[in-house]
């Protein structure tokens, strides 16, 4: 029997992960990804002519046996499927160290008098896997936090706004729907320790706002200019009082104890109605709450965008998470 001939190169890991992110994103056509990158290339400043990448440049990327790969192309790529800017600096960061690796010679391990247990019990990856799931935790707490500072300063001045989804909206654009979800989710069960059980089925909006706002922004591309961003948050409000009015009417009679209250006290007079009452009031507070939730979390974002570090690399570029792609 004759020897297979070992075809692979060191970058398979990589193109794996970026022909797993196409599958994901649709399986888009190269040339589909070619005009993203550029799109968000010429986002960040570069003319037409230093943005453009060839076709065959993209289509030879997700070819496996390749014994180089350009980190940056890696990266972009990814963004262009639609992935968070935490994927997009890991992916890049393993060709990177990948390539590190290629190029210095490493010296034989020494031979040490314990059982042979195979490679390194502590790989760099689990390293970086670590590191992030940290990171993650540290997101999520801090939304949770920004979710109950926003509630307390409603109750503190009595706004006519809820405020606690800014948290919400961080957590779903910067780490994913789901994990929005739970941070919502934390957030009423937290809650409802402080002012009540009556916060809990208000979970229920939570989740249906991060979710909008998780896939609007990563899946559906609406974080990729302002205007877009603000129709997203409309779409959120929108969505959110959907779910919500009818646990007012149900739960609260209509009267949750803040300061749109007087809101819905004002419309009753006009509509003589209960549930028409509440949705009037719920639309036009949900408008307000959800456009300055969602640039709050922008301001966040961003923010984290530009400080975001991954296996010890800084990102060099200043593209806006929402000019190009989602960037988290």
């Amino acid at each position: 029997m004759s020897a297979e001939i070992d075809d692979s190169g060191p970058f398979d890991g990589v193109i794996e992960r970026l022909i797993t992110f196409r599958l994901e994103a649709g399986s888009p056509s190269y040339a589909a990804i070619v005009r993203l990158i550029t799109e968000q290339r010429m986002a960040a400043g570069l003319d037409f002519a230093a943005a453009r990448v060839a076709r065959s440049t993209v289509y030879d990327a997700f070819r496996f046996g390749r014994r180089s790969l350009d980190p940056d192309l890696v990266e972009d790529i990814a963004g262009a499927l639609g992935r968070a800017e935490c994927e997009c600096i890991d992916v890049a960061s393993e060709c990177r160290t990948i390539r590190a690796q290629l190029r210095v010679p490493t010296a034989p391990r020494p031979v040490r008098a314990v059982p042979d247990v195979g490679p390194d019990l502590v790989s760099q990856s689990t390293i970086r896997a670590r590191r992030s799931a940290w990171w993650v935790l540290g997101a999520l707490a801090l939304s949770v936090g920004l979710n109950l500072g926003g509630r307390e300063l409603v109750i503190l001045v009595g706004l006519p706004l809820y405020l606690d989804m800014m948290g919400t909206a961080v957590a779903a654009i910067m780490i994913g729907p789901w994990r929005g979800a739970l941070v919502g989710l934390v957030t009423s069960v937290v809650g409802a320790a402080i002012s009540g059980w009556n916060s809990v089925p208000f979970a229920l909006v939570e989740i249906a706002g991060a979710l909008v706002w998780g896939y609007g922004v990563r899946r559906w591309r609406m974080g990729r200019t302002i205007p877009r961003f603000f129709v997203l948050n409309v779409i959120v409000a929108l969505v959110c009082t959907a779910v919500a009015v009818p646990i007012i009417a149900g739960l609260d009679g209509g009267f949750t104890g803040s300061g749109a209250d007087s809101i819905t006290r004002s419309m009753d007079l006009v509509f003589h109605n209960l549930l028409l009452s509440v949705a009037s009031q719920n639309v036009l507070t949900s408008l307000a709450d959800k456009v300055i939730s969602g640039f709050v979390a922008l301001t966040v974002v961003e923010a984290a965008a530009t400080t975001r570090t991954e296996g010890g690399l800084v990102r060099s570029r200043s593209q806006s998470p929402f000019q190009a792609r989602t960037r988290c």
